[in-house]
């Protein structure tokens, strides 16, 4: 018999806003990087892409030190309004400022990663502890929606043009401002689930987080598990396009179909991991990067469309269990103070390594070419999920119980969602990221 869920008070909001943050931010990477490449080269797609990155994975860490000083429930609204109003801006500098164009984008990229910061932070105050792995879970399910929809209506920048486009991502990224300012008065009426630190240099806050590393090891084997898989599989879209383009002579439409396939897989994933129980997470995760690892070994040898999308299907379904449980195993171990700093460094490291794998993969290609590429990056996964859950994963502290890292902090409450019942976990992804 299936059981109502009944989320917290304000999820409705919430989970639109993330519906209307994802859909945007597919729209505009797709839009604008057709558009770079149709107007410049993709070398220039490339450079602007690596600079105007750079820039928000260097702050993440910085932001999140400074979100566990402060409680700024705001934060979130404001992001998201700063980069709805930058958006125009970067569609008429395009052609002919490409300078001016990266630096516009390096801020709306570095507003983003700092909303997604301040949006966990938010989440987390206005849902109860014992719903934290439920609604991770649930908001994780988004990830696989929005790239189905948001890299259809990203294609249509052929029609549309790229200002439209652009236009209307900065609509949806103001409606789901609004909808996060509603939130802001929910998490101050709520109180705080831990004791506030003691003042402190910023300097020192910001190296806490990269102690909590050396304390905290469980949470520090996830992080690792998602830097070793930003380098095997941050050139992931390179290769996918290729797929889709040349391998499989699809053309653009083949791209599409391959991203809605992606999508599908996703959110099946997703759904999936809610019905495994709390206690037998690590040990699905740890699966889930081999069983990722070995499908997408068995896509990248295959050349026909009926062969390649199951492939494909079952290794995102894979990918939609890491992304249901990777924030809830990340922060479960931590304490919530530490919580904006552990979540930041995350994903700056994830995002650093992705983009030193794309700088790879431009450096191996003419010598492995894709298959190759995409075979080793296969190998490699199934490498990392299988020491994970050798050397962490099955000794991992059982959910529903505080963590021997956590028992050891005095007058702090436990750090995460030990939710005995819960059969859920979480973390909905950024456009771009392949699984961790």
């Amino acid at each position: 018999m299936i059981r109502a869920w009944k989320g917290p008070e304000g999820f409705g909001r919430f989970w639109f806003a993330a519906v209307q943050i994802g859909l945007s931010g597919w729209m505009v990477q797709v839009g604008l990087f057709v558009t770079l490449v149709a107007v410049h080269s993709a070398a220039v797609m490339a450079t602007v892409i690596l600079l105007a990155t750079l820039p928000a994975l260097l702050l993440g860490p910085v932001v999140g030190a400074w979100l566990d000083q402060h409680d700024v429930p705001g934060l979130a609204a404001t992001a998201s309004i700063g980069q709805a109003l930058l958006l125009p801006l970067i569609g008429l500098f395009l052609t002919h400022h490409v300078i001016v164009m990266t630096g516009l984008y390096a801020l709306y990229n570095a507003l983003g990663s700092a909303g997604m910061t301040a949006r966990q932070q938010l989440r987390y105050r206005v849902t109860p502890p014992a719903q934290w792995a439920d609604v991770n879970a649930r908001l994780g399910s988004i990830t696989g929606m929005t790239t189905i929809v948001g890299a259809l209506l990203g294609g249509t920048v052929a029609i549309w043009g790229l200002m439209t486009l652009l236009i209307l991502a900065a609509i949806l990224r103001l409606l789901s401002s609004g909808l996060l300012a509603s939130l802001v008065s929910l998490a101050r009426a709520r109180p705080v689930e831990h004791t506030p630190e003691p003042h402190r240099s910023f300097g020192h806050t910001v190296r806490d987080g990269f102690r909590a590393l050396r304390d905290f090891p469980a949470a520090s084997s996830v992080l690792v598990v998602g830097i070793a898989w930003g380098l095997i599989g941050g050139s992931y879209d390179v290769l996918l396009t290729d797929y889709g383009v040349r391998l499989l002579h699809g053309g653009g439409w083949g791209v599409s179909g391959l991203y809605v396939t992606d999508g599908a897989g996703v959110l099946l994933g997703t759904l999936v991991a809610r019905w495994i129980r709390p206690r037998l997470r690590p040990h699905a995760y740890g699966l889930a990067y081999l069983l990722q690892g070995l499908f997408w070994t068995l896509f990248a040898v295959s050349h026909t469309w009926n062969i390649a999308i199951p492939w494909l299907l079952a290794m995102r379904m894979a990918s939609g269990l890491i992304i249901a449980w990777d924030t809830t195993l990340l922060l479960e171990t931590v304490p919530p103070q530490l919580h904006s700093r552990v979540y930041s460094l995350h994903n700056a490291t994830y995002g650093t390594v992705g983009k030193l794998s794309l700088a790879l993969t431009a450096l191996l290609l003419a010598w492995a070419g894709p298959e190759g590429i995409a075979v080793a990056a296969g190998v490699g996964s199934m490498l990392v999920g299988t020491t994970w859950w050798v050397v962490i994963g099955r000794r991992w502290p059982p959910s529903g119980a505080p963590t021997t890292e956590a028992s050891q902090l005095p007058q702090q409450i436990p750090s995460a969602a030990h939710e005995p019942s819960s059969p859920h976990a979480a973390n909905p992804q950024p456009p771009s990221s392949c699984a961790s």
